[in-house]
């Protein structure tokens, strides 16, 4: 009997103190390990998406560009330093499109940069970083459709099968084929199914709007297209309260009676936008001077471009703040408050990386 007492007694006993505090100092040790692996990885998975994210903006931008600037100036296949465009629109984005398909601009405030241009007090003249570069590009779209018949006289309207272009009343578009080239208004209403698109007054050169050549159906039928690529500021901050810049485009909606343009935001995170325009020289060499540099202000001249963006991540995802200067053609962008640096950026914990690439004008030599 007593033996049995013994072992329930022994049974019923709790934890000693010394035991209860062991047990909870080595809990403590397993809970801060784990926390503190916790937050390393956390870290450096914050840091691992924010790289991933500015190599996909990186990537975005630059092709996205480079895909636009090589092919500014396109007019089909007629050659553009022999044969210009034949202009017959009313109140056009240009009258020699082989001298404005590709402008360029140095942002050094916020008033007078665009002055003599359609840019003029329009946002983007005051909305544009400082410091960041501007290029616009004028072209005809790369898609395109063929007339279903060849013109009769050159006034006739033109046949196409079907609007898969989309095309609307008082659109500007190019007719083109390997030796001629028309850039007029559309001035009736296609409609949908087979149309035809007239090039009427009202709309075009009064008088008798005509053609410069009887067009085939070897002939494309292309939308002009004028836009501006810039860097502004979004007016969102990251939760730390930092300004998130983007990369946006505008889009000069072509209305026959006033200048209006449409701005969207492609891709966030581009801080800077750096352009140097390539001149050949006398002995066949490559010379590359940014916009304000072209020898009297002749961007015929530009046979290519090297083309710099900087990306920043949106938040904070680094312990230091980032003090390094990059590298973009013709800038170097260093951090705020280094001595004479003329383009910098925001000494935080954002992390950067600046991409480049060399892209050469099709429509040029």
């Amino acid at each position: 009997m007593m033996k049995a007492y013994l072992a329930l007694s022994y049974r019923n006993q709790g934890l000693s103190m010394v035991e209860l505090m062991v047990a909870l100092a080595i809990s403590s040790i397993l809970l801060l390990g784990i926390s503190s692996i916790f937050l390393d990885s956390r870290k450096t998975d914050k840091l691992g998406v924010s790289l991933s994210r500015i190599q996909e903006t990186g990537r975005f931008a630059v092709n996205f560009l480079a895909k636009d600037i090589r092919m500014a100036g396109y007019q089909g296949c007629v050659d553009p330093e022999s044969i210009n465009v034949a202009n017959i629109a009313s109140n056009p984005p240009t009258l020699d499109l082989f001298s404005t398909s590709v402008r360029g601009f140095e942002v050094e405030d916020n008033t007078t940069w665009a002055n003599g241009t359609e840019f003029d007090t329009e946002d983007i003249e005051a909305n544009a970083l400082i410091g960041s570069d501007v290029i616009a590009i004028q072209g005809a779209t790369v898609a395109s459709a063929q007339p279903t018949g060849n013109l009769a006289n050159l006034t006739a309207q033109i046949q196409l099968s079907n609007n898969e272009m989309g095309f609307q009343q008082n659109d500007i578009v190019i007719i083109a084929d390997c030796e001629s080239a028309d850039m007029f208004r559309i001035s009736n209403n296609p409609g949908t199914g087979a149309i035809n698109l007239a090039h009427g007054v009202g709309v075009n050169s009064e008088g008798g709007p005509k053609l410069s050549a009887l067009y085939g159906t070897n002939a494309n039928i292309m939308a002009f297209e004028s836009v501006a690529y810039f860097v502004k500021a979004t007016g969102r901050t990251n939760v730390r309260g930092d300004s998130i810049n983007a990369l946006y485009r505008l889009t000069d909606n072509l209305v026959n009676d006033a200048a209006t343009f449409t701005t969207e935001e492609l891709v966030e995170g581009v801080d800077s936008m750096q352009i140097l325009y390539g001149e050949r020289l006398a002995n066949g060499n490559m010379h590359y001077v940014p916009a304000d540099e072209i020898v009297g202000a002749d961007m015929t001249a530009v046979e290519s471009i090297k083309l710099g963006l900087l990306i920043s991540s949106v938040e904070r995802v680094q312990e230091a703040n980032d003090n390094l200067s990059y590298a973009l053609p013709g800038e170097t962008i260093a951090p705020l408050g280094t001595a004479g640096a003329s383009v910098t950026h925001a000494r935080d914990q954002r992390i950067r990386r600046d991409f480049s690439v060399t892209i050469n004008l099709r429509n040029r030599r």
